[in-house]
């Protein structure tokens, strides 16, 4: 027999009182119901994004353009993923980079829609001797042991700017951001996400240079 016991929540600021059990759970979503009327969404056309609310400039800690892997997951590909297959989960995700993991979802690499536009494609095709269609993701990711990356507490004490200013140095489009002490991947920030932000157009060169100490390499 369910209990009779009354109590109280809120919705809204508006008691709602409910019985325990079954019977008290539907008691308490037709009070809240009753509380809250939907609207059509007709005249309804435009999406609000975080740039809409929250205006970024380059003094902006940078830590409001990071891509934080513990607010939302990580987008994966398996490096058995062919290229024309990634290429086209990159289009319809409208996703630029995607962290690579092998079977067993340990990490691998990155693969970004430069790589696969890029010359390197007709390079591993002419070193392996495969067909575009039969190369995957593998072949033209940058694996781990070649990655760059900030360290966390060093990316949280820096500005947008200060991050735009040395992806420009080092010819970075994305840039991993690590969480060294427990040896993951926190997040990574894009220079296309943060021109997105900035409503304005976002130039980074590739430039073969050596990283500065203020890098740290991914342990493979």
């Amino acid at each position: 027999m369910l209990p009779k016991t009354l109590k109280t929540t809120y919705w809204n600021g508006v008691p709602l009182p409910y019985r325990t059990g079954t019977l008290g759970l539907e008691r308490t979503f037709m009070s809240i119901s009753k509380a809250v009327n939907p609207l059509f969404t007709t005249t309804v056309r435009n999406i609000q994004r975080p740039s809409d609310i929250n205006p970024l400039t380059l003094q902006s800690p940078a830590i409001e353009v990071l891509n934080d892997f513990t607010r939302q997951n990580p987008l994966m590909l398996e490096q058995n993923t062919s290229i024309n297959e990634a290429r086209e989960i990159m289009r319809r995700t409208h996703t630029r980079m995607f962290l690579v993991i092998d079977s067993h979802e340990m990490f691998c690499g990155v693969i970004t829609l430069d790589d696969l536009v890029s010359e390197k494609v007709m390079k591993k095709m002419a070193v392996s001797q495969l067909r575009r269609d039969e190369l995957t993701v593998a072949y033209v990711m940058t694996p781990r042991n070649r990655l760059r990356a900030i360290d966390l507490k060093t990316f949280q004490l820096a500005s947008v700017g200060e991050i735009l200013a040395l992806m420009q140095d080092y010819g970075e489009q994305q840039m991993i951001v690590v969480d060294t002490p427990n040896a993951s991947i926190r997040g990574y920030v894009s220079a296309h996400g943060i021109a997105r932000r900035m409503h304005t157009p976002l130039v980074i060169n590739e430039r073969a240079v050596l990283f500065t100490d203020i890098f740290t390499t991914i342990a493979v």
